[in-house]
């Protein structure tokens, strides 16, 4: 099971907690940033609690987020009213908003964290070096600044232009493996797009990349706008509209609550050519004031002609307008406050966005036809806005009690059995309920959260420790959700009284759940459970796979061809030893006579040995070490004595020192500090960012390339740490 988490700190805004796909908890708390990070699964099962998932296995770490320097936020001194906001400019800086984005951005391909703080700065943080600390590696408002240089003047450090009030992270831009423009990260991981609003009411959209050469102290995202599209203030709620009080009330509407919508792709290739260009399409919506306002944003790959060297072989080409043809008119009349969420079903023509407005929930079904802008058509979208009711019974009336607070957090979990949409929200007031969204028309209002009853669980402890007569009330401060479960944090106050707290009784406490409100079992979470298994069959299959794309890089003549010839005789030394497959044995073979042939070394024995498979090769003697292109054998650093092949986990020189081998190359690791271990099933790999300390450039070169194909682990598919 895994248990409610307690933890002693406070949140700070609403929608305060954001889950990772990687299991990584961010909670807003004031100056703080509190991460969580579950323990590895090999580590739960070692300690013989794998079906069981308490607070202890959670590892808590914390970091400051408003500590700049002048460089990064710069002294203003007071300015014009246009340019200056006392409240941001007197604040804490404490965090109003926690945002992860999709994996890839950062180290081991795992994901950044988005902290947007008081003082409108917009931060992103990483893990940075082997002790685990979070560093900010960039800041989304320079990014603006060089965005809206022509409007931004130089008598003052800040404009309104570079202020951040809300941002999103979109779902990665992937490009799909059929079209050859792009075979790198892009099209696994994607391209990661940040849309911000600022002071202006401008929407931007900028795109993340990860630095082109990762290092262990020094870790740097590059930042850029590629487009922006202005979002007139339109306020229908005064009588003269040109009048000066008119004026200032424009003057402070801004556009809040943003939230992405998936992107939809739209084939554009023609039967005569197959390498037209690529375009997708993905909607941004925001509030602003209490109205709803959508910007489209379209994308498209322009591949080119004559393209030389390592120059890339296309072009990303942005627009972004405002989505006239949104049914926003259906809910005109509704006071939205936000939050916002999208839910899209995979394979589906229709999707759903729910907002939060005052004391109710509106929420559209639409065609993909209006997402991409077309013209509405009668019938073809359905709004519905549920005002929060909870039902009780007093003897043998039903009544109902409306609630009133806004709703402070708001999800979407997908069942993994059904794969059914489930949207999870919750009030300031402690009410909770869901919402399952269907393709049609959505009729039933929606329901108690199942998951409320661990919240009631927690309410009634903390009632009955302090004796408050049942007057202990809840509040749900934001919802988050990632690979089918939900989490929600949630505060307990006193409800008879003004309520006095201390620093030292500040208290939060997360509550988890399934999509469907059923408690969770640590097994059936991709992120929780262990390697699937642990057979010999399943482990040399997967070994099988690698060794097939090392050694087929012997054979290739065009650009994967930059493998060592020390990593590819540990290819072929690892399928001796532990591969059945026929066909990899003579790929191993073949790479093994023309290594002889052209280097002239002595490899008769392992050649001799590929007949037979499930060979062990013996450790070379020292004058086979010191003979000419004999740097291709290892060497124990501590003896200098040849090193056996008997395995491909690890290996043993010939006066019996004992080393593990990556699981990835089959090299022998003997440096401390230089390996990267799976965060699933923990096993070890060379890294490739820390094998400079070798003095094998070349085999440097060719951990780089394999760990650009291979950036997961080979045998659990987990994402790597330090």
């Amino acid at each position: 099971m895994l248990d409610p988490l307690e933890l002693q700190v406070f949140p700070s805004c609403y929608n305060c907690i954001s889950w990772s796909e990687d299991g990584e908890i961010a909670v807003a708390t004031g100056e703080y940033v509190q991460v969580l990070t579950p323990t590895p699964p090999s580590k739960r099962e070692a300690n013989g609690n794998a079906s069981h998932f308490s607070s202890t296995d959670w590892h808590t770490t914390r970091f400051r987020a408003n500590v700049f320097t002048v460089s990064e936020w710069p002294i203003m001194f007071p300015q014009p009213r246009d340019r200056f906001s006392v409240g941001a400019e007197q604040s804490m800086s404490t965090v109003v908003g926690v945002a992860w984005s999709s994996p890839g951005l950062a180290r081991y391909r795992r994901s950044v964290l988005a902290v947007l703080t008081s003082n409108m700065v917009l931060s992103i943080y990483a893990l940075i070096g082997t002790q685990g600390k979070w560093t900010r590696i960039a800041i989304v408002n320079k990014a603006l600044e060089s965005h809206f240089r022509e409007d931004v003047g130089n008598d003052t450090p800040r404009s309104p232009k570079s202020n951040v009030r809300s941002f999103t992270w979109t779902p990665p831009l992937k490009i799909p493996t059929e079209n050859l423009l792009l075979s790198g990260p892009e099209s696994r991981w994607g391209i990661a797009l940040l849309a911000v609003t600022n002071d202006d009411n401008d929407m931007v959209f900028l795109k993340v990349q990860p630095p082109a050469v990762q290092d262990a102290s020094l870790d740097t995202l590059r930042v850029e706008a590629v487009y922006s599209v202005s979002l007139p203030v339109k306020y229908d709620h005064i009588v003269q509209p040109g009048s000066v009080f008119a004026s200032a009330l424009q003057s402070g509407v801004r556009t809040l609550s943003l939230a992405s919508g998936p992107w939809l792709y739209h084939s554009q290739q023609s039967e005569v050519n197959d390498d037209g260009p690529l375009s997708a399409t993905l909607n941004v919506a925001g509030i602003q004031e209490t109205k709803l306002r959508v910007v489209k944003l379209n994308f498209e790959l322009e591949p080119l002609m004559d393209v030389s060297g390592n120059e890339p072989s296309y072009n990303l080409l942005f627009n972004a307008v405002e989505n006239t043809a949104f049914p926003i008119q259906d809910i005109g009349d509704f006071h939205l406050t936000g939050p916002i969420h999208w839910a899209h079903k995979i394979g589906s023509d229709r999707m759903s966005i729910a907002v939060g407005g005052v004391a109710g929930l509106a929420l559209i079904n639409l065609p993909a036809h209006i997402y991409s802008g077309q013209n509405v058509e009668d019938g073809d979208t359905d709004s519905h806005y549920y005002p929060m009711v909870e039902n009780s019974m007093y003897g043998i009336e039903r009544t109902g009690q409306g609630h009133y607070g806004r709703i402070s957090g708001m999800t979407v979990a997908a069942d993994p059995d059904t794969e059914a949409q489930i949207l999870h929200f919750g009030t300031v007031g402690g009410y909770a309920a869901i919402k399952p969204l269907a393709n049609g028309t959505e009729i039933d209002a929606p329901t108690q959260a199942p998951w409320n009853y661990q919240v009631e669980e927690v309410r009634e402890r903390f009632d009955i420790d302090r004796d408050l007569g049942g007057l202990a009330v809840s509040r749900i401060w934001g919802l988050s959700s990632t690979h089918g479960l939900m989490a929600a944090a949630v505060t307990l106050h006193p409800g008879d009284m003004v309520e006095y707290r201390t620093n030292a009784e500040d208290r939060v406490t997360i509550v988890f759940s399934t999509a469907s409100g059923q408690p969770v079992h640590p097994e059936s979470v991709p992120f929780l459970r262990g390697n699937p298994t642990n057979s010999i069959e399943f482990i040399r299959e997967r070994r099988d796979v690698v060794l097939q794309y090392i050694l087929g890089t012997a054979n290739d003549n065009g650009a994967k061809r930059t493998l060592s010839s020390k990593v590819l005789y540990a290819a072929a030394c690892c399928a001796i030893v532990q591969s059945q497959n026929a066909e990899l044995l003579s790929n191993a073979r073949g790479f093994l006579e023309r290594l002889a042939a052209t280097s002239g070394v002595d490899v008769t024995d392992e050649v001799a040995k590929c007949y037979a498979p499930g060979s062990t090769i013996d450790a070379k003697s020292a004058d086979e070490l010191n003979a000419p292109s004999a740097d291709i054998f290892e060497k124990c650093e501590v003896c200098d004595t040849g090193i056996a092949w008997y395995s491909a986990q690890e290996a043993q020189c010939a006066t019996g020192h004992v080393f593990v081998r990556c699981s990835l190359t089959g090299l022998v690791i003997q440096e401390p500090g230089i390996s990267k271990f799976c965060s699933k099933c923990d096993r070890e790999y060379i890294d490739e960012d820390l094998i400079t300390l070798s003095p094998a450039n070349d085999t440097q070169q060719a951990c780089k390339s394999l760990s650009d194909v291979f950036d997961t682990c080979i045998y659990c598919n987990g994402r790597f740490r330090p």
